[in-house]
């Protein structure tokens, strides 16, 4: 058997199953020969891999075997430990400690030769016997004379598929910061959820490296998903768009790979707007028909990628598919409460919205102006609730009234949305689209002079 095909943690476990917590010196002498010749660990090493100790384990316990003994006290650091278990020499005196600590003798360690013939060929046998037990791998002999039962074999390997290095608070904290950043996503600045969601996902990543049960590791999965779910769209709100696409695409792999179709569907969403907001509605319609597809019924991400296929239809002229979108928005709303907060939340108030863009995509500035004032209805019962979502539909409101020959109206909601403390990139881009339509269609308005000096504040000109 070529060395590492088993593993120590098997052999030592194997023990377990007939001596639990009170396996006999002996016993151990035979499991760490059986270690040094399946991995090929040396045999100081193996010794202390039976035992199933860290070398800061074995550290601890060599000085604390010595203070009882009476042995005169002597430090040893683990980096001395460790040297000697990949060669290196140790003294006659830290020698016999380790014998001492092992409950055998230097040669079982490595230390030394054993140059007495075999009689009637026992050491042979011995070693025979062991490296045959490598090679039965899981119903090997784990000492002279044990073999684990088919019952104790099911009982270990059950056993082995509940090992993990991850304790129940972690995930429990996980839950809380994501959803934390989920239902709070609009007190905190584009930056400020960057830098903590990006020290969190990494957090994610390193537990991954860990030893988990399959259970534990899809819940690390989904954590993962959600992380840069909540990352894409800060990357979004502070313009970078190529993250935002970049963590968009990692959280649909993450939750494709935990069998979560909700966040899949978020990830489509994300990523819909992404497009969209960049100006390339087809690759946007592409997103939100795939998020649609996979959204599980009745859910929030199923409401909002209907109202992501409904307006990239609108905005890309598609008349028919987008007032049959609109139409199957607004039974939605029905199942709805009028506002509910979070970053994965879906409310009437945004299906209005919604409706509203697309109304305008599709030159309805009335119907436009008629949703937007139902939303805004609900977001003035708390605008620091959805500021982002108030803000786009005010700006909704000013280019509905700009387009129906009111400047002064269009200019009074433009410098609402201004007023917003969450600048986000979305509110920017069309900030400036009303910016243009109101030096295009009025010129010479004076109200219209107001919106251009706080749109040129702004972009900092």
């Amino acid at each position: 058997m070529r060395p590492h095909e088993t593993h120590p943690g098997e052999i030592r476990a194997r023990a377990a199953v007939d001596f639990g917590d009170k396996v006999p010196a002996q016993v151990y002498n035979d499991i760490a020969q059986e270690i040094h010749l399946c991995c090929g660990h040396s045999q100081l090493k193996s010794h202390r891999l039976a035992r199933g100790w860290s070398p800061q384990d074995a550290v601890d316990r060599l000085i604390e075997v010595a203070a009882s003994e009476g042995l005169p006290a002597r430090g040893v650091e683990v980096r001395a430990l460790r040297r000697w278990e990949s060669g290196g020499h140790a003294d006659a005196d830290y020698q016999d400690r380790l014998a001492r600590l092992y409950e055998t003798g230097p040669v079982q360690l490595g230390f030394a030769t054993d140059y007495t013939p075999p009689s009637g060929g026992d050491r042979t046998n011995r070693r025979d016997a062991l490296r045959g037990a490598a090679r039965l791998g899981a119903a090997a002999l784990i000492a002279p004379g044990l073999l684990a039962t088919a019952e104790q074999e099911a009982r270990e390997l059950t056993r082995r598929s509940e090992e993990t290095d991850l304790g129940p608070s972690s995930l429990a904290h996980l839950q809380r910061v994501i959803t934390d950043y989920g239902l709070h996503y609009a007190r905190y600045s584009a930056d400020e959820l960057w830098e903590a969601a990006l020290g969190d996902r990494r957090h994610v990543s390193t537990l991954l490296q860990h030893r988990t049960t399959l259970r534990q590791r899809r819940e690390l999965y989904v954590a993962a998903a959600w992380l840069s779910l909540v990352l894409a769209w800060a990357a979004g709100d502070r313009g970078q768009v190529r993250a935002s696409l970049a963590f968009a695409a990692d959280a649909r792999h993450h939750a494709d790979e935990a069998d979560h179709p909700e966040a899949v569907a978020w990830a489509w969403d994300v990523e819909a707007t992404t497009w969209l907001y960049n100006d390339q509605p087809d690759e946007a319609l592409r997103a939100a028909q795939h998020g649609v597809a996979v959204a599980p019924a009745g859910t929030a991400a199923q409401t909002r990628l209907t109202g992501q296929v409904a307006r990239v239809h609108a905005r890309l002229g598609h008349v028919g598919p987008a007032s049959e979108m609109l139409t199957v928005l607004r039974g939605h709303a029905e199942r709805h409460a009028a506002h509910a907060t979070g970053l994965f939340s879906a409310d009437a108030a945004r299906v209005w919205s919604v409706a509203a863009t697309s109304c305008l995509w599709l030159g309805d500035a009335g119907q436009a102006r008629d949703f937007a004032l139902q939303a805004m209805d609900v977001y003035e019962q708390d605008p620091s609730m959805s500021p982002t979502r108030r803000a786009i539909t005010a700006l909704d409101l000013g280019t509905a009234s700009a387009q129906l020959g009111d400047p002064e109206q269009a200019v009074i909601h433009g410098l609402d949305a201004l007023a917003t403390p969450r600048h986000a990139a979305a509110i920017v881009t069309r900030c400036f689209s009303l910016h243009s339509m109101l030096e295009r269609n009025f010129p010479g308005a004076a109200v219209v002079g107001r919106f251009r000096q706080s749109v040129a504040e702004l972009s900092g000109g």
